[in-house]
């Protein structure tokens, strides 16, 4: 987890979000000061408003002379000078922006869960920070003369302006949040499960089963039909005969309807009128 050691002093969250909300940086997160484009445009905000800030320059990187050179060939366990950092100052949130004296500074413990933000964040003229380990006195000898060289007292205006009356000093910060991406879903080891699998047990296939069907005895008419399965094809074009129609007892006898019987009575009453006449 990324440990800082810094010099500076503590900005109250309710100052920053009424800060972010003044100066109208939508962008801005102002529950998290130290993601990029929060800290970006915050720091951009201290530029343009404060001139008081002194101009940053890139810091020289010391060459390695010959007695360097000459103590790395001795054994480890005689060399106590501390390895280079892990992590090079423009892949770290809060040593990014080398661009801007100003360092911003959050704390960040992944098991406390009581609020969602700490009530205050740090704003530093000095950050460092520390993988293994950090003396301080030699921290405290280089803050001593980088402010020397800078000259003024920009930090004590910054605080006025930001967070009045503010103490100023030296603080350990710890940020245990180095990534705050979600992780990938492996979607091929999704349905795995460390648990043996239930044995599945495989049925037979079930077999097609032949249905017949049960026609009436009944005299074969016809030649041209075929049979398949039970049911009759039809030729084309063929109507199939009706076999109940020849054996319809109407058909065979027919009676004479109603209308018949009146008509044939009214014809005998007019006949018999008539011969009595």
């Amino acid at each position: 987890m990324p440990t800082y050691l810094c010099h500076g002093f503590r900005w109250h969250r309710r100052d920053i979000r009424i800060f972010v909300i003044v100066n109208n940086l939508e962008d801005a997160a102002p529950d998290w000061l130290v993601g990029r484009t929060s800290s970006a445009m915050i720091l951009g905000q201290f530029a343009n408003a404060f001139d008081f800030l002194p101009k940053q320059t890139p810091a020289p990187q010391p060459a390695a002379g010959p007695a360097e050179a000459k103590k790395a060939a001795l054994h480890r366990d005689d060399d106590f000078s501390l390895p280079p950092p892990r992590v090079p100052a423009s892949d770290d949130n809060v040593l990014a922006n080398e661009w801007s004296p100003v360092k911003l500074l959050e704390e960040y413990d992944l098991e406390e869960t009581a609020s969602a933000a700490r009530p205050y964040a740090y704003v530093a003229d000095y950050a460092v920070r520390v993988d293994l380990s950090a003396n301080v006195a030699d921290e405290m000898a280089k803050y001593e003369a980088m402010a020397k060289q800078r000259g003024g007292t920009w930090l004590e205006k910054l605080r006025d302006q930001l967070q009045a009356g503010a103490a100023i000093q030296w603080y350990v910060v710890v940020c245990a949040d180095e990534e705050r991406a979600a992780p990938e879903e492996d979607l091929d080891n999704e349905d795995s499960d460390d648990e043996p699998s239930t044995p599945t047990r495989e049925f037979p296939m079930r077999q097609d089963v032949q249905t017949t069907s049960i026609t009436a005895d009944r005299p074969a008419t016809g030649s041209g039909r075929s049979r398949d399965g039970g049911n009759a094809k039809q030729d084309d074009g063929q109507q199939p005969e009706l076999e109940f129609l020849n054996e319809d007892p109407f058909k065979a006898n027919p009676q004479h309807g109603l209308r018949h019987k009146l008509s044939t009575k009214g014809l005998r009453r007019l006949f018999s009128k008539k011969d009595g006449s």
